[in-house]
């Protein structure tokens, strides 16, 4: 480019008509260093700026995008934040909930053990009753047995003589009847 513009020189002469002639501007080197620089610019404009502007937009597309992932990310954390922290309240709530069925049903069965515990009490108690009042009568008995043997032996001794079988039998009915 710079070599076509140093031929179209040599072939200007040094006199220019005009007023741009009066300044020392020749119109033939202008316009050639105006196609040179809109070569450059174009140049610059293909390969350096329109990829350059290219990647920013691009980058700035990636910006955008990676910004409104986050705010989606933010939104969704709070959502799930919300979600975590009503899970967690209900939780607490069955928790809170569960303890006092576990206290409602420990307090049925401690009375209902203690009502068992009372009713096999009272049956032991009545059952020792009944064994007492069994050994009682049986005592009973066996001692009626044994004061009649004494008091027959003691007959026997008193009156110094062997008694019969129908003298036994009488002082047993006297004996029996005080007893």
């Amino acid at each position: 480019m710079f070599g076509s513009a140093t031929v179209i020189l040599s072939t200007v002469d040094g006199a220019s008509s005009g007023v741009l002639g009066a300044f020392g501007v020749h119109w033939q080197l202008l316009l050639i260093q105006a196609l040179n620089f809109l070569c450059v610019v174009a140049i610059l404009y293909f390969f350096a700026f329109k990829p350059i502007l290219k990647t920013m937009e691009e980058r700035k597309s990636k910006i955008e995008n990676g910004l409104k992932y986050a705010e989606e990310m933010r939104v969704q954390l709070e959502s799930s934040e919300a979600v975590i922290r009503e899970r967690l309240s209900q939780a607490k709530e069955e928790a809170r909930r569960i303890l006092e069925d576990a206290k409602q049903q420990a307090k049925v069965y401690g009375d209902r053990q203690r009502a068992e515990m009372e009713q096999l009490a009272n049956g032991m108690i009545e059952a020792a009753k009944r064994n007492v009042a069994e050994e009682k009568t049986r005592m009973m008995r066996d001692l009626r047995g044994e004061v009649k043997a004494l008091v027959i032996d003691a007959a026997a001794k008193v009156l110094a003589k062997e008694l019969s079988a129908v003298e036994r039998k009488r002082y047993l009915s006297e004996v029996e009847i005080h007893l």
